[in-house]
């Protein structure tokens, strides 16, 4: 993909993407797994600076960029830990988030625009180096309050030990005041154009309830509920008038659509956009925070001008004609790549947009609506050449019991697709999060070395209804894995796999699918690499979890009070079966994870040794959780994944898997 700069009065400014070349070199290891150059663009209230994150000592810092000077300036400079999230509390103080090793207990810090009177506001463990706890109920950031620059809202549980207030939180000393108290167990809040709490959609028990509150008399109202497994619907943004909201709804569908709804009148109004195929929305929480859901509002024009939606790639649905033609010629000059508009100005004046495609980690533009011109803010990844990385296209097949299940194949530049290296690659979850087309670090990593990359979104996936999700309800290892075994043998059988050289890997739910597929399926791989994943699905469920949090644990894992459930979940945890595992494993953890416990791991490692198997490997990396986040640590484990991969795999084909490439002395505990 040409990487452009353009006015938009012409519609031939782009340039065709140059050929692929017959067979492309090795890229070296961290050319793919470098942090990004820029990451998470967001304009200040003003629209005059652009807060950003930006490398420093190999963490993602915090920066602002001036628009008028045309300047960049480092505002934190963390060498242990890494920034996350920014965004403004107003023109001159910025909030971000600092991870903690992997805990997933970020916490909150605010700064000025010239990087003085930082300041610890709150966090889950302790103030930044002390053993001082500070604001331990602190929850999110929910947003500024625009005539109020001394405070920000957030969520926090003041009133109740586990439910979330929409509370005051002070900028310069992190007190806390309630401002609306929690309804019920809040799962999210809307607040309208004029940033007041509107809406609470509210988990009792298996019930999803959607309240309204009147701007007046400050009351909550039921405006509709649902079974959490069933039909029904959920409040997306709020239209300019604050009186519409555009809301999901699956009543009487299979998928997603997109309705008006009116809050006055307190109904449905007119189908704005579905999908026979695929929910209307996007898939992965993957819409920028600045907009609500998949929505996109135009501050000037004072109304939702488009919904975006994740289909065989980013689709948009567009309600605004300029803002049409505007995408239009972005696609007429640079075809095949997705331009999403990810904030607007409050003066609506400029548009940030970020480009991305299969084979481009994306570039950051910004469109002047006054000059019409787009200009390039920066590149993500420099390193990365699109021209030399892989295709992605979108594919489908039949399950063994009839189902359709969609997925995408990504096949090595310059190489024919024909008795390629497979690399079967099932994403995490398992259930709503779906495959989508774009680029993806790890895919082109694995392309680069000569295989295909086959993903699918089995049942249970995001994105095809809540029947297609249902069926993979206590179907881990059953019909869950044999979707993906079905997806290894439809690319045997369309001669693209070598079925002599088929690898499964994966990180999470996909970690688990790895080490299920070397047990119960031994038969189709050669190898396998298990990154952060389940291997026994009993640790999954809690024994002391109160009865509304444990009915999605019930009805999509199991009940250890149940005798049949007991002994599914037994029968399909890998942890019980290291004796069928007859292939090469590499398996990483992270000591601090806490979504899959480090006992997923030792566990399995105690059960290979007492199987007497002896070709694995175990990296536990003391400092990260849940996947690897640190640019050091993240490069040194695909180090140790390209060379597995050409130490295990059969040398045997059409495609010479090549030496090992030697980035760095792998860094290992």
């Amino acid at each position: 993909m040409t990487r452009f700069t353009l006015f938009l009065t012409a519609l031939t400014l782009g340039a065709s993407a140059a050929p692929v070349p017959a067979q492309v070199p090795e890229a070296p290891v961290a050319t793919f797994f470098q942090a990004s150059n820029i990451a998470s663009l967001v304009f200040s209230p003003n629209g005059k600076y652009i807060a950003c994150l930006v490398p420093f000592e190999h963490r993602m810092n915090l920066a602002v960029i001036d628009l008028e000077k045309g300047t960049k300036n480092l505002l934190t400079n963390f060498k242990d830990r890494q920034a996350s999230q920014p965004s403004w509390a107003n023109n001159d103080r910025l909030l971000f988030r600092v991870d903690d090793d992997g805990k997933e207990s970020f916490a909150l810090y605010a700064v000025n625009r010239d990087g003085q009177d930082p300041v610890v506001l709150a966090s889950g463990y302790s103030k930044a180096d002390s053993n001082d706890e500070i604001n331990v109920r602190f929850r999110s950031v929910l947003g500024r309050i625009d005539d109020d620059p001394k405070n920000i809202l957030v969520l926090a549980n003041l009133t109740y030990a586990s439910w979330s207030d929409v509370a005051k939180l002070n900028l310069k000393t992190g007190a806390m005041t309630t401002v609306v108290e929690a309804p019920g167990d809040v799962d999210y809040y809307l607040r309208d154009t004029a940033g007041q709490v509107r809406l609470a959609v509210i988990q009792k028990e298996q019930l999803r309830r959607v309240l309204y509150r009147d701007p007046t008399s400050k009351t909550w109202t039921a405006l509709g509920e649902h079974h959490m497994d069933a039909e029904g619907w959920e409040p997306i943004a709020f239209d300019g008038d604050n009186r519409t909201l555009f809301i999901w709804s699956n009543i009487g569908r299979k998928t997603k659509a997109i309705y008006r709804y009116d809050v006055l009148e307190r109904k449905q109004l007119d189908l704005v956009f579905a999908d026979e195929t695929y929910d209307a929305v996007d898939a992965n929480g993957a819409a920028a925070t600045s907009f609500s859901g998949n929505t996109l509002f135009d501050p000037v024009k004072k109304k939702i001008v488009g919904l975006s939606y994740s289909a065989d790639r980013t689709r948009f649905h567009w309600l605004d004609e300029d803002m049409r033609k505007i995408q239009q010629k972005l696609e007429a000059s640079l075809p095949d790549t997705v331009h999403r508009p990810r904030q607007f100005a409050a003066d609506g004046s400029k548009i940030i947009y970020l480009s991305t495609s299969d084979r481009d980690p994306g570039v950051y533009y910004m469109f002047d609506r006054k000059t019409n011109r787009l200009n390039e803010i920066a590149v993500i990844k420099p390193g990365i050449d699109p021209d030399k990385m892989a295709t992605m296209r979108p594919i489908s097949y039949t399950a063994r019991d009839g189902l359709k299940l969609h997925g995408y194949l990504t096949l090595p530049p310059g190489l024919p697709a024909k008795n390629l290296p497979l690399i079967l690659h099932p994403h995490g979850g398992p259930f709503g999060i779906r495959d989508e087309w774009g680029y993806n670090d790890e895919v082109q990593f694995y392309a680069s070395r000569g295989f295909a990359v086959l993903q699918v979104d089995y049942r249970g996936s995001g994105g095809y209804g809540i029947a297609f999700e249902a069926a993979g309800f206590k179907k881990w290892g059953l019909e869950m894995q044999d979707d993906l075994s079905d997806g290894v043998k439809w690319a045997i059988a369309e001669g693209i796999a070598d079925p002599a050289r088929v690898v499964i890997s994966g990180a999470s739910y996909g970690g688990y699918a790895t080490m299920a597929g070397l047990v119960f399926t031994p038969e189709l791989y050669c190898a396998g690499i298990n990154y952060v994943g389940v291997t026994d699905i009993n640790l999954l469920i809690p024994r002391d979890a109160p009865p509304d949090r444990m009915y999605w644990r019930n009805t999509r894992l199991g009940k250890l009070s149940d005798a049949a459930d007991r002994k599914r979940i037994h029968d399909t945890s890998p942890v019980n079966f290291a004796d069928k595992i007859a292939v090469p494993l590499l398996m990483a953890y992270g000591k601090n994870d806490p979504r899959v416990n480090i006992d997923h791991g030792f566990d399995m490692e105690r059960a290979l040794k007492k199987a007497g198997k002896t070709n694995y490997e175990l990296i536990i990396e003391a400092d990260e959780g849940h996947g690897f986040r640190k640019e050091e640590k993240r490069i040194a484990y695909f180090t140790l994944v390209d060379a597995f991969l050409k130490k295990n795999l059969p040398r045997v084909g059409t495609v010479k898997i090549g030496p090992t490439q030697v980035i760095a002395d792998p860094v290992k505990p």
